[in-house]
This record gives structure tokens, sequence and C-alpha cells, in this order.
């Protein structure tokens, strides 16, 4: 769920129907509006304005080590998607589109744009400026329960499992994201999570899978 586009979705009558699909001019207008207030705007103001050294905020490789131990062992969790993907309400969820499953080369640009455009402000902002942001001040597991709480909300619209999945994932990420000191691992897990979705949900409703 992009950032703009939980608040897009509550006020149209997407819920009216048996699928949570939207048009491109929602998901173009949700994908932008994330990029603006999860990226451009923080970073004007940490950079620009308060003079911030971003990799306080998670702009670094950090620990490479524990980061990239973390995400090998995380890719085990692919089949766990593939199975998951056979849950009619997961394929009529994603992707957002159902405009984007054909030709093929649209498909693959729009995840390129899921990826650029959604995930990397959405980890930037949620593990990087506010979570790391906030453990200078607060105990680490306090921004990490904050920050969880935050991104479980988002996903309110959303399947039940999906609403766990993303509570369970919001600690671990939030965890990852401490001991390395960066985002990079959580964003690297969370668009695993997301494209993979996509592509097995995508080809599930298509009939390919």
């Amino acid at each position: 769920m992009d950032f703009i586009g939980f608040f897009l979705y509550l006020f149209s009558d997407a819920s009216e129907t048996g699928f949570y699909t939207r048009s491109w001019g929602n998901v173009v207008i949700g994908f932008i509006g994330t990029f603006l207030s999860l990226l451009i705007l923080p970073w004007i103001y940490l950079k620009v304005i308060r003079k911030k050294a971003l990799f306080d905020y998670g702009l670094t490789y950090g620990d490479k080590k524990w980061g990239l131990i973390s995400f090998t062992i995380f890719l085990l969790s692919i089949p766990v998607l593939y199975f998951a993907s056979k849950n009619e309400v997961l394929i009529n969820t994603y992707p957002l589109t159902k405009d984007v499953l054909t030709p093929w080369p649209v498909w693959v640009v729009y995840e390129i744009a899921y990826v650029l455009i959604y995930y990397i402000p959405y980890e930037f902002f949620f593990r990087g400026v506010l979570q790391l942001g906030l453990s200078k001040y607060w105990k680490k597991w306090q921004s990490i329960l904050y920050v969880t709480a935050l991104t479980t909300l988002l996903h309110l619209t959303k399947p039940i499992t999906e609403i766990l999945a993303a509570l369970v994932a919001g600690i671990l990420f939030g965890i990852i994201t401490e001991k390395t000191n960066s985002w990079y691992y959580a964003f690297l897990m969370h668009i695993t999570v997301g494209v993979a979705t996509d592509v097995f949900c995508g080809l599930r409703f298509l009939g390919i899978l």
C-alpha cells in the first residue's frame, strides 16, 4: 500500500468491488505522493534546513556482514510467498492495478517504478528518518514498536494475513535496521516480498501459474 494511496483508498469506491484494483491514474498519484512526502520533503528538511548528515538516518551500508547474512536467510521465505499467492484475496489485490499485467514490458516498468518511487521513500522515511531518528532519543525497542504500529496501520485496508505479516515484518525490519544502522537491508527484504508477491499473484491472475 503506497502512503498516499491509503488515503485515496479510504475515500474511493474500491471496497464495493471484489478487487482491490485501481486505475493507472490512481496508482501514479499514489506513487508520486509517496515519493514527495516520504523522500523529497524529509530530505530537504534534514539536509537543506537542518544541515544533518543523512548517514545518521541510515543512508549508509552500516554493518554489511550482518545485513547481507540477514537478507540471505530472508530469501528462504520466497517459497512461502509462492504458496501464499494462491490466496484469492491476494490475487485480487496484487498488483495494485491489473492494467499493468499486459503487455509484459509495461509490467516490468511498473515494478521498477514500484521499487524506486515507493519502496525507497518508504524505507528511507519509516526505518531511516523516523526509526533511527527516534532511536537517538528513545530506547531502540520503543522506536521499533512505534514505527511498526504506524506501518501496520497503513495495511488496514488489506487482507488480514497481510496485516499480520506487516506487524511481524515491521518488528523484523526494525531490529535489522537497528543492528546494521542502515535501512538498506530492510529495503532489500521489502522489495523481495513486494515484487515476488506481485509476480506470483499477477501470473496466477493471468492463469499462467
